[in-house]
């Protein structure tokens, strides 16, 4: 987890970095744009596989299946979030921009699929090594271009050229210990990947898409120097959701098995203790970043921040929803109960997409958080009732059929 939030700690301080050595907050909210926009890559890009893979303790799949499986799933994401890029902005360089970011993404959602390989076999160790070489490629690769040149675009791409290089001198290397990893792209494999992760992924989409609307939403309304500085004092909250998501990861194999093996109460009282700990490891650091984060963000970013300071809190509570959501989903995706995850992230996104205009003009920036707790706090309220009144899955025939792992 260590290096998760090392690597994370990294991206956040890109959004430091770019405010710094920019004038103004225009090069930080094209970032803070990218940055949304790629959440939303990045869900169909992923397409929920990783707890699909972990969880797939029969050998439904190959290694070779969910790799060329990723790389579909990158070139669909990559092709939607083009068309939408061309829908919704004419600014080139916002364009330019975030279309770089994607290219980013793709890189780190790639290395995931290879991540997903490792902790199938115990081997989290090179995952947190990887992230902790992430991190560091993350920081020089964006630094010193722009520290050379201010220029945006330059940052990205030496971040991009950074990254992908531990992907394939190091990431690459420990998978194949696992056995064969080169992509197959059988269409009965994609086929069945594409269909048993497709509601999963569906909802993921639209969890991910809250938090982006919002802010996307508030960059539209206010202009990208206002979204800038949002993305300014929210950003290190992120830290929070990362940390949580991180902190039951490493669990979801075992939940699996406890499912398999010793039934659903047994399944649900180790989800809720989960939970639990979710929220007490979120909330404690959380209060922490409460009392020093605002004086820290201030000399960093200045003054202009201070009249807009108070809304940190409500950013910290804002990303811990969604990571209770977020959760919430992968336990659904355990039961293999897609419909249920398909409705409460709907909710939660149309409930987003009909409060936030309002809330914004009610609450000015502080909208964007009013919007994400209510909306992820109804759907997760709706979700832990489902889960509470779940019954066993039945595996299909399909899903208890070992394959090759060639």
């Amino acid at each position: 987890m260590a290096g998760c939030i090392f690597y994370l700690g990294c991206q956040w301080l890109t959004t430091i970095i770019v405010v710094l050595f920019s004038r103004g907050f225009d090069n930080s909210g094209f970032l803070a744009f990218a940055m949304a926009t790629g959440n939303m890559f990045a869900s169909i890009s992923l397409f929920k596989i990783r707890t699909f893979q972990v969880s797939d303790l029969n050998g439904e799949y190959s290694n070779r299946d969910y790799i060329g499986f990723r790389l579909f799933t990158i070139t669909i994401s990559m092709l939607f979030s083009i068309a939408y890029l061309a829908l919704i902005t004419e600014n080139v360089t916002l364009f330019a921009t975030t279309i770089l970011y994607l290219l980013f993404k793709a890189d780190e959602t790639f290395a995931d699929v290879l991540y997903g390989i490792e902790q199938r076999n115990g081997r989290m160790d090179y995952i947190g090594k990887s992230q902790l070489l992430r991190g560091a490629a993350t920081l020089i690769g964006f630094s010193a271009p722009i520290l050379a040149t201010g220029n945006l675009l330059y940052a990205i791409a030496g971040m991009l050229a950074a990254c992908a290089s531990i992907t394939f001198l190091y990431d690459f290397r420990n998978a194949g210990k696992f056995g064969p990893y080169l992509p197959s792209f059988k269409l009965s494999r994609i086929a069945g990947l594409f269909k048993a992760c497709l509601l999963p992924t569906i909802a993921n989409f639209f969890a991910t898409s809250i938090v982006s609307i919002a802010r996307q939403r508030y960059g539209i309304l206010a202009g990208e120097a206002s979204l800038g500085l949002y993305a300014s004092i929210a950003t290190p909250a992120v830290l929070i959701q990362a940390g949580a998501a991180y902190l039951y990861s490493p669990l979801i194999g075992s939940l699996a098995k406890t499912l398999n093996e010793r039934g659903i109460y047994s399944f649900k009282s180790s989800a809720l203790k989960i939970l639990l700990l979710i929220i007490v490891g979120a909330g404690l650091p959380s209060a922490f970043l409460t009392m020093v984060a605002p004086t820290v963000l201030v000399s960093l970013f200045g003054n202009d921040l201070l009249p807009h300071i108070w809304v940190f809190p409500y950013s910290l509570v804002a990303t811990v929803s969604i990571a209770v959501l977020l959760y919430i989903n992968d336990i659904l995706l355990i039961l293999r109960d897609g419909n249920t995850q398909i409705t409460i992230n709907a909710l939660a996104l149309a409930l987003t997409a009909f409060l936030t205009e309002g809330l914004i003009g009610r609450y000015g920036m502080n909208g964007i958080n009013v919007t994400i707790i209510t909306s992820t706090t109804i759907a997760s309220l709706i979700g832990l009732l489902r889960i509470g009144t779940a019954g066993k899955p039945n595996p299909s025939k399909e899903t208890t059929t070992r394959v090759d792992q060639n």
